[in-house]
């Protein structure tokens, strides 16, 4: 009877697991892609302050990232080798370099690959960092001020950019206008979710007094 009653647990947890980890991968995988995609220079009519785009993505792969991963250790674990996967894809389909239409394109591939190789050190650095470390170096106030300001105004950009755009590729669909059947198309539909998932976490994280019942976060 107990082993009837564990297997279906086990397949649960299994799900569970799975679902962290991929949506974990995704997160990260699409946030690079974009943030890599802004540096090409392609994207750079979309956005009214297109240049705040780029550290707002660098931000959310970052110190917002805490938000998303929050105490699970699989989105832990997914979210240290993440980055390194995202980027050897993203650097083998050719995103890490611009097209000749763009300005500086030598000194934009030097920048993405810059930052995205600090993207990878820091994620190396914090998810390798015990409790007990994180909440010493939380102890500073001001930091913890600064920190939740750089976090709520990045995720609301990146939240806002990828809506706008999922709105004009809707409309483009729906006019018949030409789109070609591409990632770039339609990541900003995916990142619209996980970023208004991520600004949910956020405010529960923030907003909401520890110990209030709520629900548990099974994602």
């Amino acid at each position: 009877m107990e082993q009837t009653e564990a297997k279906p647990q086990r397949i649960k947890n299994s799900i569970r697991w799975f679902v962290s980890a991929i949506g974990t991968f995704l997160y990260v995988f699409l946030m690079m892609h974009m943030f890599v995609l802004h540096f090409s220079g392609a994207y750079d009519g979309m956005w009214l302050i297109p240049y705040f785009s780029i550290p707002a993505y660098f931000f959310c792969l970052t110190i917002a990232a805490k938000y998303w991963i929050v105490e699970n250790h699989v989105r832990r674990r997914s979210f240290l080798i993440s980055p390194i996967i995202s980027t050897v894809i993203l650097f083998f389909s050719g995103l890490y370099f611009p097209s000749e239409y763009a300005l500086y394109t030598g000194f934009r591939s030097i920048l993405a690959a810059m930052a995205s190789a600090g993207v990878i050190l820091y994620c190396i650095l914090n998810t390798r960092k015990k409790e007990k470390n994180i909440r010493q170096m939380a102890k500073s106030s001001v930091w913890k001020r600064v920190a939740r300001i750089v976090c709520i105004l990045s995720i609301c950009c990146v939240l806002f950019e990828n809506w706008q755009r999922s709105i004009m590729v809707s409309y483009g669909i729906l006019t018949h206008e030409h789109y070609s059947m591409s990632l770039p198309t339609f990541s900003h539909y995916f990142l619209s979710i996980l970023s208004a998932i991520l600004l949910a976490r956020f405010v529960k994280a923030e907003f909401i007094p520890r110990g209030a019942p709520m629900e548990r976060d099974v994602s």
